[in-house]
Protein backbone atom coordinates (compact mmCIF):
# COMPACT_ATOMS: atom_id res chain seq x y z
CA UNK A 1 0.00 0.00 0.00
CA UNK A 2 1.40 3.43 -1.20
CA UNK A 3 1.75 6.33 1.76
CA UNK A 4 -0.71 8.43 0.52
CA UNK A 5 -3.44 5.45 1.17
CA UNK A 6 -2.32 4.91 4.65
CA UNK A 7 -2.68 8.89 4.90
CA UNK A 8 -6.17 8.73 3.86
CA UNK A 9 -7.35 5.62 5.50
CA UNK A 10 -6.47 7.72 9.07
CA UNK A 11 -9.47 9.33 8.22
CA UNK A 12 -11.98 7.35 6.57
CA UNK A 13 -11.57 4.66 9.09
CA UNK A 14 -12.92 4.80 13.20
CA UNK A 15 -10.17 4.74 15.72
CA UNK A 16 -9.44 1.89 17.54
CA UNK A 17 -9.79 1.44 20.81
CA UNK A 18 -6.33 0.91 22.72
CA UNK A 19 -7.85 0.59 26.30
CA UNK A 20 -10.21 -1.99 27.93
CA UNK A 21 -11.51 -1.52 31.02
CA UNK A 22 -11.10 -3.51 34.45
CA UNK A 23 -14.67 -3.66 34.46
CA UNK A 24 -14.54 -4.36 30.72
CA UNK A 25 -11.86 -7.14 31.35
CA UNK A 26 -13.56 -9.58 33.93
CA UNK A 27 -17.02 -9.76 32.48
CA UNK A 28 -18.22 -10.08 29.20
CA UNK A 29 -18.94 -7.03 27.76
CA UNK A 30 -18.63 -7.43 23.94
CA UNK A 31 -16.00 -4.84 23.52
CA UNK A 32 -19.05 -2.28 25.01
CA UNK A 33 -17.15 0.23 27.51
CA UNK A 34 -17.91 3.89 29.55
CA UNK A 35 -18.60 6.35 27.08
CA UNK A 36 -18.06 10.31 27.26
CA UNK A 37 -19.69 13.47 26.58
CA UNK A 38 -20.74 16.68 27.03
CA UNK A 39 -24.24 17.90 27.80
CA UNK A 40 -25.40 20.88 25.85
CA UNK A 41 -27.46 23.43 27.80
CA UNK A 42 -30.00 25.89 26.36
CA UNK A 43 -27.04 28.37 26.23
CA UNK A 44 -24.38 25.85 24.73
CA UNK A 45 -22.74 25.80 28.05
CA UNK A 46 -21.05 21.77 28.06
CA UNK A 47 -20.45 19.94 30.88
CA UNK A 48 -18.93 16.01 30.82
CA UNK A 49 -20.75 13.56 31.32
CA UNK A 50 -20.50 9.84 31.11
CA UNK A 51 -22.56 6.80 29.66
CA UNK A 52 -22.43 4.18 31.70
CA UNK A 53 -22.77 0.45 30.48
CA UNK A 54 -25.78 -1.21 31.38
CA UNK A 55 -24.04 -4.35 32.65
CA UNK A 56 -25.99 -7.32 34.31
CA UNK A 57 -25.02 -10.50 37.03
CA UNK A 58 -26.14 -13.46 35.29
CA UNK A 59 -25.57 -16.98 35.61
CA UNK A 60 -25.49 -18.55 32.25
CA UNK A 61 -25.77 -22.21 31.47
CA UNK A 62 -23.47 -24.01 29.51
CA UNK A 63 -24.25 -27.86 28.13
CA UNK A 64 -20.54 -28.38 27.51
CA UNK A 65 -19.67 -27.89 31.09
CA UNK A 66 -23.11 -28.83 32.38
CA UNK A 67 -23.07 -26.20 34.79
CA UNK A 68 -24.12 -22.22 35.36
CA UNK A 69 -21.66 -19.78 35.21
CA UNK A 70 -21.71 -16.40 36.89
CA UNK A 71 -20.71 -13.53 34.63
CA UNK A 72 -21.25 -10.29 34.79
CA UNK A 73 -22.31 -9.48 31.34
CA UNK A 74 -23.95 -6.23 29.57
CA UNK A 75 -27.20 -6.71 27.87
CA UNK A 76 -26.00 -6.52 23.82
CA UNK A 77 -24.11 -9.21 24.70
CA UNK A 78 -27.35 -11.46 26.45
CA UNK A 79 -28.61 -10.77 23.39
CA UNK A 80 -25.85 -12.26 21.39
CA UNK A 81 -25.87 -15.16 23.17
CA UNK A 82 -28.96 -15.96 22.80
CA UNK A 83 -28.10 -14.84 18.72
CA UNK A 84 -25.50 -17.61 18.78
CA UNK A 85 -27.53 -20.00 20.28
CA UNK A 86 -26.26 -20.52 23.79
CA UNK A 87 -22.97 -19.48 26.03
CA UNK A 88 -20.71 -22.41 24.34
CA UNK A 89 -21.32 -21.18 20.83
CA UNK A 90 -20.92 -17.40 21.47
CA UNK A 91 -17.50 -17.74 23.65
CA UNK A 92 -15.99 -20.14 20.66
CA UNK A 93 -17.17 -17.60 18.33
CA UNK A 94 -15.46 -14.98 19.36
CA UNK A 95 -12.19 -14.42 17.70
CA UNK A 96 -10.92 -11.10 19.60
CA UNK A 97 -9.65 -12.09 22.75
CA UNK A 98 -10.36 -8.00 23.85
CA UNK A 99 -13.88 -8.27 23.45
CA UNK A 100 -14.17 -11.62 25.76
CA UNK A 101 -12.07 -10.41 28.71
CA UNK A 102 -9.90 -12.47 31.42
CA UNK A 103 -13.02 -14.22 32.66
CA UNK A 104 -14.23 -15.14 29.19
CA UNK A 105 -11.02 -16.53 27.82
CA UNK A 106 -10.42 -18.37 31.12
CA UNK A 107 -14.54 -19.79 30.50
CA UNK A 108 -13.83 -20.22 26.61
CA UNK A 109 -10.39 -22.73 27.73
CA UNK A 110 -12.69 -24.66 30.32
CA UNK A 111 -15.29 -24.93 27.31
CA UNK A 112 -13.07 -26.25 24.86
CA UNK A 113 -11.20 -28.71 27.33
CA UNK A 114 -14.76 -30.02 28.41
CA UNK A 115 -15.71 -30.88 24.58
CA UNK A 116 -12.28 -32.27 23.32
CA UNK A 117 -12.74 -34.47 26.76
CA UNK A 118 -15.91 -35.55 25.14
CA UNK A 119 -15.02 -35.95 21.89
CA UNK A 120 -12.04 -38.33 22.95
CA UNK A 121 -14.64 -40.26 24.94
CA UNK A 122 -16.56 -40.69 21.89
CA UNK A 123 -14.07 -41.82 19.90
CA UNK A 124 -12.95 -44.06 22.88
CA UNK A 125 -16.54 -45.49 22.46
CA UNK A 126 -16.30 -46.10 18.73
CA UNK A 127 -13.40 -47.73 19.12
CA UNK A 128 -14.81 -50.17 21.80
CA UNK A 129 -18.04 -50.76 19.68
CA UNK A 130 -16.01 -52.08 16.59
CA UNK A 131 -13.45 -54.22 18.86
CA UNK A 132 -16.50 -56.16 20.09
CA UNK A 133 -18.19 -56.46 16.73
Amino acid sequence: MSSSMHFLEAFTRAAKRQHVSGRAQRGLFAGRDKAFGNNVSFSKRRTRRAWKVNHQWKTLYSEALDEKVGLNVTTHTLRCVDKCGGLDNYLLSIKKESDLGLKGLKTRDRVREALAAMEAAAQQDGETAEAQQ
